[in-house]
């Protein structure tokens, strides 16, 4: 009996142990704080009235990015060599994803094509748009106040030849309106709502004189 009250004992001890341990892991879960998540904005169309609606049909492939940049980590970087992230702020998508709906969105809301679709949607059409995004990120300045740099390289590609028609570059900067990372966000989306727009009114412009254009 005595033999018996020393094992139950022990195995009591080591349960209310165990226990313990498993409150200490969770209330340490607990305490992390979860990532702000933000999300940036479709620009309006820069395509006015004066550019008539084109019977054309659009797809948007998943642009390229680099692995450093293929994520839904926000990027700052220190130096031109260094590449880090915003502690305890995410994007609500990889930033590939984001730029291919953002771009999806601005081309369909212009009403200017006849559909617009991402390309894993499996849509025909008759021109095909590439993207690569070489820069998406905030950048030390010389002061305290951080750039924001986007830079994106679109091809335009004839569908069914596979020929690209058209290539370009993009670049836009904008600047943090006040401290804070709302701010920093806000630059971001000032940056990408102009690249974005320029390249819609470059694509129907390209497209235009794509399908004018004899193939070859």
């Amino acid at each position: 009996m005595q033999r018996r009250a020393k094992t139950w004992g022990r195995l009591v001890v080591c349960a209310v142990l165990a226990i313990g341990l498993q409150a200490c892991a969770l209330a340490g879960v607990a305490i992390e704080a979860p990532p702000d998540i933000y999300v940036l904005t479709t620009p309006d169309s820069k395509l006015g009235a004066d550019r008539p609606r084109l019977s054309l049909l659009l797809v948007v492939d998943e642009p390229y990015a680099p692995a450093a940049l293929d994520s839904n980590r926000i990027v700052y970087q220190p130096s031109p060599n260094e590449i880090s992230y915003f502690a305890n702020a995410r994007w609500s998508d990889r930033v590939p994803q984001m730029v291919q709906v953002l771009l999806v969105d601005t081309l369909d809301r212009s009403g200017k094509f006849q559909a617009v679709g991402r390309r894993a949607a499996g849509m025909r059409s008759d021109y095909l748009v590439r993207l690569s995004i070489l820069t998406f990120g905030a950048e030390a300045g010389s002061t305290d106040a951080e750039t924001v740099r986007v830079v994106l390289n679109a091809q335009l590609v004839r569908r069914f030849s596979d020929e690209i028609v058209a290539g370009r570059r993009f670049e836009t900067v904008a600047q943090p309106e006040g401290r804070g990372m709302i701010n920093v966000i806000g630059a971001f989306d000032r940056a990408a709502s102009a690249a974005l727009g320029d390249i819609a009114v470059w694509i129907y412009d390209e497209a235009v004189r794509a399908t004018l254009a004899p193939e070859g």
